[in-house]
């Protein structure tokens, strides 16, 4: 069949490639220079910058078939051993974040009556309703596991809230585990060796490395335009372009952001271009901090970084210690350090010029982390509208969304906003799409 997919980030590109390596004629519309959407890896001044995603996890079946596909099996690089070892900031110090279950009775994190506490989990009941990951975790371990823990870690995910983010919608796996098992601590010590996302994952050249060979794939077939209207016809679609021209398809998928996608949409489903576009954004600015040695850094690089708990004296959303997991991101001696900041507990300081950022990174990281010295390179980067929010209404959204496309033959919508935000989810969510066309 003739399809056609409308946007050029991972979404639209794997789904383009799994099309073209089923048969289909595909044709791909990308308004961006570049491919990849979010993914983007620059090198500055022998420092290697993701102004992105930094990695993805080789565990899901889905993602190391793409990965092969793209020829880049070969390519392919494992974050060192310093990745399991992560860290929180809370309580005006660096304490080690919880890798499994057993790890929870060890850490500093959580004071002794807190430990205590986590052993009643097994004995708490099911929720009948949805609730925030705050509620949830508060609910299932107790309030300070909450706080020092899960809002944390989902600041690392979300740049937002947990108090805000469905846990049905944000963390889907972990809303199964109390629904199948009643206990997540019971989940995780029955589930099999090997079941889980995997180990971070990256390229030579950086997670661009991805796009870029998809983009190479598909060649002539990636068309450099903005698809400026969409129109059903007799069995297929028709998509108007900016520059005059008409592509006509039998399947269309859309894979561009909510507000992209909701701008097409509107004149043929004006309640789902509505529900996409009332899915609230954290905008996120993102400080790439370089050194040239690590001489007198002052900071333990032995670990993947840190995010910092809400109600600190440090604004920063987090921090990844990129060189530390991937030595190649930095000239032999160097260190690279990612700082994110912003998101939905900031969201005006995203709008600030590079010099405030590049300061308030800097430091924060002198506050959070014990950087003694000034860096040798900065590089600064936003994202917006920046990361969805699966909010409390996010599943009600995402049905509107569902239904109304459900009505209009031959479409299909994907993309971070609706079932995922992270690239396995997006990678998932493309084959998926593909296997059905």
């Amino acid at each position: 069949m003739r399809v056609t997919i409308v946007g050029g980030g991972i979404s639209g590109l794997a789904t383009a490639h799994l099309a073209a390596a089923r048969g289909h004629d595909v044709t791909l519309i990308d308004d961006a220079a570049s491919p990849g959407g979010l993914i983007s890896s620059v090198r500055r001044d022998g420092f290697l910058c993701e102004h992105g995603p930094q990695a993805v996890l080789d565990g899901p079946a889905e993602t190391r078939a793409l990965i092969e596909s793209a020829g880049l099996s070969e390519r392919a690089l494992q974050a060192s051993p310093a990745a399991r070892r992560r860290f929180v900031y809370v309580g005006g110090a660096l304490r080690p974040f919880p890798a499994s279950p057993p790890a929870l009775i060890k850490t500093n994190l959580l004071s002794a009556a807190a430990k205590l506490r986590l052993f009643a989990e097994p004995f708490v009941g099911r929720a009948k309703d949805d609730e925030s990951v705050h509620a949830f975790v508060a609910r299932r371990f107790g309030r300070e596991a909450a706080d020092r823990a899960a809002g944390p870690a989902l600041i690392g995910v979300f740049a937002g809230d947990a108090a805000a983010l469905s846990v049905r919608s944000a963390l889907p796996r972990v809303a199964a585990m109390e629904r199948e098992h009643g206990s997540i601590l019971r989940a995780l010590f029955r589930r099999k060796p090997g079941a889980g996302m995997g180990h971070p994952v990256s390229f030579p050249d950086g997670l661009g490395e991805l796009p870029a060979a998809l983009a190479r794939a598909l060649g002539g077939r990636r068309r450099p335009a903005r698809a400026a209207e969409i129109s059903p016809l007799a069995g297929g679609w028709r998509v108007a372009t900016a520059d005059g021209a008409f592509i006509e398809c039998e399947r269309l998928v859309l894979a561009t952001p909510a507000a992209a996608t909701a701008a097409l949409l509107a004149p043929h489903a004006p309640e789902a271009a509505a529900a996409l576009r009332a899915i609230p954004h954290a905008p996120v600015a993102v400080a790439c901090v370089g050194f040239r040695s690590a001489d007198g850094l002052g900071v333990d690089l032995d670990a993947y970084g840190f995010v910092v708990a809400r109600g600190e004296s440090v604004g920063l959303l987090g921090c990844q210690y990129e060189t530390s997991v991937f030595s190649q991101r930095a000239a032999e001696g160097g260190v690279l350090l990612r700082a994110l900041l912003g998101g939905t507990f900031e969201p005006q300081l995203v709008d600030a010029d590079d010099a405030t950022i590049a300061a308030r990174a800097v430091g924060d990281l002198r506050r959070a982390a014990g950087l003694a010295r000034d860096p040798d390179f900065v590089d600064v980067w936003r994202a917006r509208p920046g990361i969805p929010q699966y909010d409390l209404a996010h599943a009600a959204r995402v049905a509107t969304v569902d239904e109304a496309v459900a009505r209009l033959p031959g479409l299909a919508v994907i993309g971070n906003a609706l079932r995922g935000v992270g690239v396995n989810d997006c990678i998932a969510a493309a084959t998926r799409t593909a296997v059905g066309l």
